[in-house]
């Protein structure tokens, strides 16, 4: 059985839910947010209270996709659970000279796929360096290597792809994989009780509401390359597909107000502790800023960005109104 989760092994449960929960089974099982059905919460005055579509819908409502911290200290949490099996991961890699055509493929692909089929497109470069940035697509199935194939095949037959792997997994054995930790549970914490190191990076996020038009995918491109100028480690533009159970449920229906998605896009900078934030920082900034007229104006309520000016509209768009009113309940 699971819950549907991400794809950082270190990123807690009670956050990664109440402010939507993005990873490779949404598509299938709907966010995190989606499959909470009761949360126990201690409000400002001390009352903890259970909430459900029954008790107290109000704040039940705003606690899936409100964000964490802003209704009261939630301290349980009942989940739908699904039952599951193996699936099938796959990875495909291409020469940058056919990024245009890639992003192009994929954008048409990966949001109106089946339910089963959730794939990320990954752009990147190494500030500092010569070698060429990369991309790659990688993605995991409920179902056959061989239905996975026939899906994929808008996408792998565009340009000359270096790499295609399909792969059946345990479902544990995939999502280890993914969260880049192939030890044990246990392993897979924050250093001193696990293996993981932390790292030092900085994020944005957009959505994209309709294809990327060709000046889109332009300037994204053009923003990856100007990496390998700027900065000094590796910055990348991560694109979630959404659609499927995602996009089912109303906007009015949850906190959670981003159901018209195609996909989301993660930017993020990454550098070394000892080296100047500042050049990355400004990277980072200006790949948002280029890429603003091409994207919907929201952001993901989970990447907090501290730059929004007008974040509380970017994160919760049409339900903000009524999550102000249950906060002052």
């Amino acid at each position: 059985m699971t819950v549907p989760a991400g794809t950082c092994p270190t990123v807690g449960i009670a956050g990664l839910a109440l402010g939507g929960g993005i990873g490779l089974a949404a598509r299938k099982f709907g966010l995190t947010c989606d499959n909470l059905v009761e949360a126990t919460v201690v409000l400002a005055d001390g009352r903890a209270v259970v909430c459900n579509e029954r008790a107290h819908p109000d704040l039940f409502w705003a606690l899936r996709g409100g964000g964490g911290g802003s209704f009261g200290i939630v301290t349980r949490l009942v989940f739908r659970t699904h039952p599951v099996d193996k699936v099938v991961t796959f990875v495909l890699e291409w020469p940058w000279s056919d990024a245009r055509r890639v992003v192009q493929a994929w954008q048409k692909l990966a949001p109106r796929a089946p339910d089963g089929l959730f794939s990320v497109l990954n752009l990147n470069a190494v500030g500092g360096t010569r070698s060429l940035p990369r991309i790659t697509s990688a993605g995991q199935f409920f179902g056959s290597e061989e239905r996975l194939r026939t899906l994929l095949r808008p996408l792998s037959s565009t340009g000359t792809p270096t790499r295609f792997s399909v792969t059946t997994r345990t479902y544990m054995d995939a999502q280890r994989m993914w969260a880049g930790c192939s030890g044990t549970i246990a392993e897979c914490h924050l250093q001193p009780q696990g293996r993981l190191g932390r790292s030092t990076f900085k994020a944005k996020s957009s959505f994209a509401r309709r294809p990327l038009s060709a000046r889109g995918i332009d300037t994204l491109i053009r923003q990856i390359e100007a990496r390998q100028t700027t900065g000094s480690g590796p910055g990348i533009i991560l694109l979630d597909s959404y659609g499927g159970a995602i996009n089912r449920v109303r906007k009015s229906a949850t906190a959670f107000v981003h159901r018209d998605a195609l996909f989301s896009m993660q930017y993020l900078a990454y550098w070394e502790s000892s080296a100047p934030a500042e050049p990355n920082l400004r990277w980072l900034r200006n790949f948002y800023a280029a890429m603003r007229p091409h994207v919907s104006p929201f952001a993901y309520q989970n990447y907090i960005d501290p730059d929004l000016k007008s974040w509380a509209q970017a994160y919760y768009g049409s339900n903000l109104a009524r999550l102000v009113a249950v906060k002052r309940r």
